[in-house]
């Protein structure tokens, strides 16, 4: 994989894991936008500048030459307040976090004292996403997501109709996704799921169940609690019955087991398409035949229309202090924009536009898969920002020590043991 896939790969992880008080503006700007409209825009992103630039400046450049674009990524989450008051920045790109925060600081600009004054098109745009953050916004809308990730279960049409086994369809649990996988004669070399480790099965089911692996308010690790013992004997019993294939490859390998056939489901996100499905297909060519298609990725039985998976970053907002409002709201409409969403959505790319029309589907799949669910705004997520840093070493744990269950070397009790004391101890460290 080059150097700039990688880091394009980068920021849109990034950017989904930072992952994702009213205003009071009371100023209604004319509109007097038009390409030959001049300024300086400060935009306050993470990632590259050079990525940064080619991925949003340049496109926007051709169109409005007169407005030059610097882009402010000196930042870490520990000095976000104060690189936002020492550069005066007039446009924000945002993880779903900092635009709650903003929005309760009173930092953002009401885009709908822009709508009135121009003609800008949100019925494209998906409305889950639109609703979430007016939602956020108390009612307002302060900022716009041109993309979006999500996740799905990828699966075989072929392997399934070989078995005569239905589909899996969307709103599935975890618990179903499963049963549906044990329906595979594992005597044919076929399992019926291929999850990449342990711990990334583990993360997948404690997002579906809301969980996180650490109480920071106690500062405590909760991987010996019902929950978390519940998920592992799930995950066990699924590989001890052959069910679930999980070989411990590395997130960059191409050829997994559901891309060589051997696996009938995976769950990935979206970008998952153009960085193994397609890649495979370039590398081999008509040597590749994987007829695959998506659902939903599993759900919490307590509501089947809510996916933790579906995340969107990437907010573009406008500084209330901006003295550069109109400038910056062209910017902010260029880049939410249909022409924009349509320039980008040639290929599949790493996030599919929020002009959900628009999303790469040459082969007719299911792509609505990754945004027929609401994506839930209340989803727990680990505070990494205010843990020791070593604390980042659990995950190797929880795989390690998974591992050695998974093959016999420990009994569950004894991992789970491990885990929860060798995590702790990172917990603990100043």
């Amino acid at each position: 994989m080059n150097r700039r896939v990688l880091k394009i790969l980068i920021i849109s992880i990034s950017l989904f894991i930072l992952i994702t008080a009213c205003s009071n503006n009371k100023e209604t700007l004319k509109y007097d936008g038009g390409q030959d409209i001049t300024a300086r825009l400060k935009i306050m992103a993470v990632g590259e500048k050079d990525v940064l630039m080619e991925e949003y400046g340049d496109m926007f450049r051709s169109k409005y030459p007169n407005i030059e674009i610097e882009f402010v990524n000196k930042y870490t989450q520990s000095n976000f307040d104060k690189t936002i008051e020492e550069e005066k920045p007039d446009v924000f790109m945002l993880s779903l976090e900092e635009y709650k925060q903003l929005v309760q600081k009173d930092k953002l600009y009401d885009l709908s004292l822009m709508f009135s004054n121009d003609e800008f098109d949100l019925e494209g745009i998906h409305p889950g996403i639109v609703e979430s953050l007016r939602q956020m916004g108390n009612g307002r809308l302060f900022g716009l997501a041109p993309g979006f990730q999500s996740k799905a279960i990828y699966y075989n049409k072929d392997i399934f109709d070989k078995y005569g086994i239905p589909y899996p369809y969307d709103g599935m649990t975890w618990e179903e996704v499963i049963q549906l996988a044990k329906r595979f004669p594992t005597e044919d070399g076929i399992s019926g799921l291929y999850m990449q480790d342990f711990y990334t099965f583990v993360g997948q089911i404690e997002w579906s169940e809301n969980l996180k692996i650490v109480n920071e308010k106690e500062m405590k690790v909760v991987l010996d609690s019902k929950s978390y013992r519940d998920i592992f004997e799930m995950i066990l019993d699924a590989y001890q019955s052959k069910a679930v294939e999980i070989p411990f490859l590395d997130s960059f390998y191409v050829y997994d087991p559901f891309i060589t056939g051997q696996s009938a489901m995976t769950m990935d996100y979206y970008y998952y398409i153009n960085n193994k499905i397609n890649w495979a297909q370039a590398e081999k060519g008509s040597n590749f035949n994987l007829n695959w298609d998506v659902a939903s990725a599993p759900v919490d039985d307590s509501d089947r229309e809510l996916s933790p998976y579906f995340m969107f970053g990437g907010i573009f907002s406008i500084h209330i202090d901006s003295e550069q409002k109109q400038a910056a709201w062209e910017f902010v409409k260029f880049v939410n924009s249909e022409e924009y969403s349509k320039a980008n959505s040639r290929t599949a790319g790493f996030n599919p536009t929020t002009r959900t029309k628009n999303i790469f589907n040459p082969e007719g799949k299911r792509m609505e898969a990754f945004y027929s669910l609401k994506p839930n705004l209340f989803r727990n997520y680990v505070h990494w920002e205010v843990l020791p840093k070593e604390f980042g070493k659990i995950l190797d744990i929880i795989n390690s020590e998974g591992k050695a269950a998974m093959v016999g070397a420990k009994t569950l009790d004894e991992a789970i043991a491990s885990m929860q004391e060798r995590g702790q101890q990172l917990l603990d460290q100043k």
